[in-house]
């Protein structure tokens, strides 16, 4: 669950949803390549990519 301030957030500002996802899509392959089924490292890169993104939609 998401704190209910980040859910507020989330109706000011749609591109955090994307956000969200993206960060759970990089966590995904991150632990699958951990496990050797995926690429960790495109996992890592999508996770910071997103990271960054919604740091810079946060400080708008």
């Amino acid at each position: 669950m998401l704190p209910r301030k980040w859910q507020n957030m989330e109706r000011q500002r749609p591109q955090l949803k994307l956000v969200k996802w993206g960060t759970l899509t990089g966590l995904v392959l991150t632990v699958a390549g951990a496990v050797g089924i995926g690429s960790w490292l495109l996992g890592l890169l999508i996770m910071a990519g997103f990271g960054f993104w919604g740091y810079r939609v946060l400080n708008r």
